[in-house]
């Protein structure tokens, strides 16, 4: 009775504590879309612009500690290499008005490194210098058709402005000539596209480009002149991209509402982050590990269905209790780098061995 009574307490301990980082998104999906206020875009009402000549305006840089990064530490040293990190849309309330988050509010920079700091960027910790700039991101409504023409693209456009200016002087000021990762996630990777065309497609700098992690974005076989769809664990000088689905019965299927929706990303590339080459599905025995909001990596607990322009992926396994927690979602966009967050830590420091080895 004592070991029943004990087993229904951590149950419920669990879900008090998923309704916790639902508060905080990290587990919280609307039942519903949401409908946004919006207003004019005006160049008076923009939040100030970040100096990134300061270390204050990058949530994560060699020169500064940042304790949350602290429970990744590894005994292998870091390889001499960059990875510029670009972190997803953060910037959601649907009761906030402005188009452009404000890189001075303390509770942007806090969410910012609570979520994905933490829970993204740290898979590329360990692999070498980690830089994440703050930038002014654009609203997550922008993304709807109906507010893009009414401002969203503007707000948009600043955002880019900000991690390009970012760019420009980590390559001034910080890089000396080592090689690179970039590496984003969502409207982060919308920008690390913009940047990899700009800065590095059929330019000197490409000859730099390690690999690039276009995570949970569109990407079409032709988004690149000269940078090509990396399909073996080694390759570098190109890219990976994926978005991923859970798979459901239909039933479930007609009531999930998806961050990236299916239509859009149609016929889009999609890379195998496990087996990193054109296998279209995968084994619980190839995955190295998934990355849980307890800071705990849970090994063979992901499986790869299929693969097309999408990623679909059975619950994963992560003990009974997670995995009911988990069991409530079906949009699996936010953990598209969570799920294979060992499997992208290993395939990073391997991808950079390689790229050292013929330099």
């Amino acid at each position: 009775m004592l070991k029943f009574t004990a087993v229904v307490m951590k149950y419920f301990l669990l879900i008090g504590i998923s309704f916790i980082l639902s508060s905080c998104g990290l587990l919280y999906e609307p039942s519903k879309p949401v409908n946004y206020k919006s207003q004019s875009f005006s160049k008076d009402n923009l939040p100030l612009k970040p100096d990134f000549q300061s270390i204050d305006s990058w949530a994560v840089h060699p020169n500064k500690k940042v304790d949350i990064l602290a429970d990744f530490e590894v005994k292998k040293p870091k390889l001499d290499v960059d990875i510029f990190f670009i972190y997803p849309t953060l910037h959601s309330d649907s009761k906030d008005l402005s188009w452009n988050s404000d890189v001075y509010n303390e509770n942007t920079k806090n969410l910012v490194l609570k979520s994905s700091v933490k829970y993204q960027s740290s898979a590329w910790y360990s692999t070498g210098n980690l830089y994440v700039p703050y930038y002014r991101q654009a609203h997550l409504r922008v993304f709807g058709p109906e507010f893009w023409n009414n401002g969203g693209e503007k707000a948009y456009e600043l955002a880019y402005k900000d991690l390009k200016q970012a760019f420009i002087i980590f390559l001034e000021k910080y890089n000396t000539n080592r090689p690179i990762i970039i590496a984003g996630h969502s409207q982060g990777a919308g920008h690390a596209k913009r940047l990899l065309k700009e800065f590095f497609d059929g330019k000197p700098l490409q000859n730099k480009l390690i690999a690039a992690y276009l995570i949970g974005t569109r990407v079409m076989e032709d988004e690149f002149s000269s940078i090509k769809h990396m399909t073996n664990e080694s390759e570098t000088g190109g890219f990976v991209t994926w978005n991923s689905y859970r798979l459901m019965s239909k039933a479930k299927e007609r009531k999930a509402i998806y961050t990236i929706s299916k239509e859009w990303i149609k016929g889009s590339v999609c890379s195998n982050p496990i087996t990193w080459d054109k296998k279209k599905s995968s084994n619980y025995n190839d995955h190295k590990g998934f990355l849980y909001l307890n800071k705990k990596i849970y090994p063979k607990a992901v499986k790869i269905e299929s693969i097309d322009d999408k990623l679909l992926i059975r619950t994963p396994k992560v003990g009974l209790f997670k995995r009911m927690l988990i069991s409530t979602i079906k949009d699996y966009h936010k953990a598209d780098i969570n799920l294979f967050w060992e499997d992208i830590r290993v395939n990073s420091r391997v991808r950079s061995e390689s790229y050292l080895k013929t330099k």
